[in-house]
């Protein structure tokens, strides 16, 4: 899994996981938020070509450890794991066989008073959350979309429903915990993800923007502002390494327009969005 190119096919696989974990967990499904991976397709309703895709879900746990008592049990997903047949080498990352092809799940949390790496799930005796820095902000005001089980699902759960519903980030909730893996990873797919989505979304950087704003407002005692205004900086020289990457992988996955005006077009949309978020 850790070799395979980002490509549509591998994101069609990692919604099936998705959707085949959803059936699993059941009325336990509102305990994450799905903060990576298939948001872009969602978000970026103007995008002039598909996105990349993905190979993995991430899933955000709502964890904390000022108030152990009220932290939810998550010893559900101990049976849920086991009955999709995942396994897992790490206790975050967890790997399963779907209609003949692998699949991937990745737990992760953002807890602030905790120093290890990963965090236990309460009550789960297999499982535990990867550590990262920014995204709790996707927790809030998530939005509830609803999946349709396809048929490679369906084999496996023959009376599975139509569809099923489950929490994604809202528009910038995603910026913000993309903003935080793009700065901490330095992925090149973290930069291309990121103006992906603020370029094409249905209002363009400006609405991203103030969506974020909203966000920011929403959840100050866990975000900060000026993550995001540094991940933008980056984006202003047309002619450097991150205006670079968004438009070479524009072009790769079949965008015909020229590098340059990629390039530019990477650049103003970061003007544009700080011009908004700061104005």
């Amino acid at each position: 899994m850790h070799s395979e190119i980002r490509s549509r096919q591998a994101r069609e696989r990692a919604e099936d996981a998705l959707v085949r974990f959803v059936l699993l967990a059941g009325d336990r499904a509102i305990d994450f938020v799905v903060i990576g991976g298939l948001n872009p397709d969602f978000l970026a309703t103007r995008a002039p070509v598909p996105h990349q895709g993905t190979t993995d879900i991430d899933l955000l746990f709502a964890l904390g450890f000022d108030n152990v008592a009220a932290t939810p049990d998550y010893s559900w997903i101990d049976e849920a794991l086991e009955a999709g047949g995942f396994s897992s080498v790490n206790m975050w990352r967890w790997d399963a066989m779907l209609g003949g092809a692998r699949v991937r799940l990745e737990f992760l949390c953002d807890v602030w008073d905790h120093t290890d790496d990963t965090v236990p799930l309460p009550r789960s005796r297999s499982a535990v959350a990867s550590k990262i820095a920014g995204p709790a902000a996707a927790l809030h005001a998530p939005m509830v979309r609803e999946l349709r089980v396809s048929d490679v699902v369906r084999a496996v759960v023959p009376d599975a429903p139509e569809a099923v519903s489950i929490r994604f980030a809202n528009l910038g909730g995603y910026l913000l915990a993309k903003t935080a893996a793009a700065l901490e990873r330095r992925l090149e797919k973290d930069k291309y993800d990121l103006m992906y989505v603020i370029l094409y979304n249905a209002g363009g950087p400006r609405e991203a923007a103030r969506a974020v704003a909203r966000q920011l407002i929403a959840t100050e005692d866990s975000s900060d502002p000026e993550e995001i205004r540094g991940a933008m900086d980056n984006y202003l020289d047309a002619r450097g390494a991150w205006t670079g990457t968004f438009a070479q992988m524009m072009i790769a996955t079949g965008d015909t327009a020229p590098e340059e005006q990629l390039r530019t077009d990477a650049s103003e949309g970061a003007r544009s969005f700080l011009e908004e978020l700061n104005g």
